[in-house]
């Protein structure tokens, strides 16, 4: 089908048959172009919402990697202090760890465990001393258990 010059095309000459002809032409060249047009707009919005979708699930991919390793981070950062109050109790003598509260071998269980029901239990019997010995009478030990408990973690 090759292009009319509408300029050069003495359309008033032409018999009703070739006019329907004309038309028909026309008509489908009409068709065939809107078919063009709407493939190309439909193919379009396809791809475009196959590049949002591809981009939401990489967005979404990309946030659970921030994410995990945001996660990992803070664990790392958490056992490097936690390693870092073990050595550091590790290294005290025996008798401040006595005066802290903690034997040597509960270091680990203070620093990575939950410390709080040990040391009131500690509190509760060192005030139980404490009354035991104001009620016999010991100059000795009341002196020496004159300090407040303490009540601190050591981590």
């Amino acid at each position: 089908m090759g292009a009319i010059d509408i300029n050069a095309f003495d359309y008033k000459s032409l018999p009703p048959e070739e006019w329907d002809r004309l038309r028909q032409q026309a008509v489908r060249r009409a068709h065939l172009a809107r078919g063009r047009a709407l493939r190309h707009v439909i193919g379009s919005g396809v791809r475009a919402l196959r590049a949002a979708a591809a981009s939401a699930l990489l967005g979404a991919a990309a946030e659970t990697v921030v994410t995990t390793a945001r996660t990992w981070w803070r664990a790392y950062a958490l056992w490097r202090e936690r390693s870092s109050a073990v050595r550091e109790l590790r290294a005290l003598d025996d008798r401040t760890l006595r005066d802290i509260g903690v034997n040597r071998s509960e270091i680990e269980w203070v620093v990575y465990g939950s410390d709080a029901t040990r040391l009131r239990d500690a509190s509760i019997a060192a005030n139980r001393c404490r009354r035991r010995d104001a009620r016999t009478g010991a100059t000795a030990r009341s002196q020496q258990t004159t300090k407040q408990p303490i009540t601190r973690s050591a981590a």
